[in-house]
């Protein structure tokens, strides 16, 4: 979207991967295939001679094209992408953490790798954007990838009026739903960051509930067949796949589910509060930036209710007992999916995240335009002195 979006001020090139095993397109996304590199040698997983080639192919297109800004997204194109632009000299670098891999992901010693080496690329990167300010938080002070004084905070920007606009009626009917059900949807990859063992644990704990809960989970990935096995006999659940049309599930829904066990921001609840749904999440990540007012903590451990929805610990039983409360209280279910709709439709649009980028590019390249013309005046200020600036560096 930043591609399409940027096109005016910025003539932009989009350069994309290839598909991990497991993952599904979203390029149905792209408006236009005009300006778009399609890199096979490029995906999520790490393959030595395949990332090597990636790097070089991005090198060479770099040095062809000297672009002024270099912006990256996701680990394997931030690590090859920030490198390529700095040996290209590339004059901005920037990178998005749309979420990361430091907890939740891999072993420690893996995790420890790869938090060295965002650490180095941290000190090749111009600006690193945060999508939350815990996020920022996480980055700066937590794992120290970069001082906080070079992480920018700039909130995701989505399409939202087909959450807000779709017709509840219409979604329920094509999905099948009765008008008495109360519905909790799931939406994301299948994946073990996600925590599939504690979806199926909150969806078996329902199902043996006198008032009917249902579950839609929407998605697809490597964890499905798990997520069937243990699902098995559980006559409130219906697996969906992979949907392109998410705005049906979330308008034919009551409630959002969440139980990753790390995000960034997560754009299924984002999408969720645009419809006007009240959530329930575990409290990892950027979510608690999602969160409206916390009006109270809950008994026992279980978490906090807050103004648009709940954020619960690791608990089945707790995120089972916030969505029963939902069930109990119609109204302040309601009120909570207004809170959240407003809130989400205000900070999350699509015009105003362009915006933002738009205007970080512009100071960055203002910067490092000041900074040129101040080298430039200081080298002559040698000359004039009768130095010469290499020598004056060696010494």
């Amino acid at each position: 979207m930043l591609h399409d979006k940027l096109d005016g001020p910025f003539d932009t090139r989009l350069i994309t991967g290839c598909l991990a095993p497991g993952e599904q397109d979203m390029s149905y996304l792209l408006v236009s295939e005009q300006h778009v590199y399609r890199m096979s040698q490029m995906s999520r997983e790490v393959s030595f001679w395949s990332d090597v080639m990636a790097f070089w192919r991005i090198f060479r297109f770099l040095r062809l094209e000297r672009p002024e800004i270099v912006h990256t997204h996701t680990a394997k194109a931030g690590a090859l992408g920030r490198t390529a632009a700095w040996l290209a000299r590339v004059p901005v670098i920037v990178h998005t953490y749309h979420g990361h891999v430091f907890h939740g992901y891999f072993g420690r010693l893996r995790t420890n790798v790869y938090l060295g080496v965002e650490r180095v690329l941290g000190l090749l990167s111009t600006r690193i954007i945060a999508i939350s300010e815990s996020q920022r938080e996480d980055l700066a002070v937590k794992y120290r990838v970069a001082p906080v004084g070079k992480i920018a905070v700039v909130y995701n920007g989505f399409e939202l009026q087909r959450f807000s606009e779709a017709s509840r009626g219409d979604a329920r009917r094509a999905l099948g739903v009765g008008p008495a059900e109360f519905v909790v949807a799931w939406a994301g990859r299948l994946v073990p960051v996600k925590d599939i063992q504690l979806l199926a644990d909150v969806i078996r704990m329902a199902a043996k509930l006198k008032n009917k809960i249902s579950f839609l989970i929407a998605g697809d990935g490597p964890e499905r067949s798990r997520l069937e096995s243990m699902v098995a006999g559980c006559g409130n659940t219906r697996l969906l796949g992979l949907r392109t049309d998410i705005e049906t599930i979330w308008a034919a829904s009551d409630a959002a589910l969440l139980t990753s066990r790390n995000e960034g921001t997560p754009t299924a609840l984002i999408e969720a509060m645009a419809a006007g749904l009240p959530f329930v999440s575990t409290c990892v990540g950027g979510v608690p930036d999602l969160a409206g007012a916390i009006l109270r903590e809950l008994p026992e451990g279980m978490g906090w209710e807050a103004a648009n929805g709940f954020l619960t610990s690791r608990s089945a039983e707790a995120m089972l007992r916030c969505i029963q409360l939902l069930v109990e209280d119609p109204g302040a279910a309601k009120r909570k999916g207004a809170v959240g709709q407003a809130f989400s439709l205000k900070r999350f649009s699509l015009q105003h995240h362009v915006d933002e980028i738009n205007l970080l590019y512009q100071d960055l390249l203002r910067w490092k335009r000041q900074a040129r013309a101040a080298d430039g005046r200081s080298e002559s200020t040698f000359h004039r002195l009768g130095a010469e600036p290499d020598k004056l560096n060696e010494d």
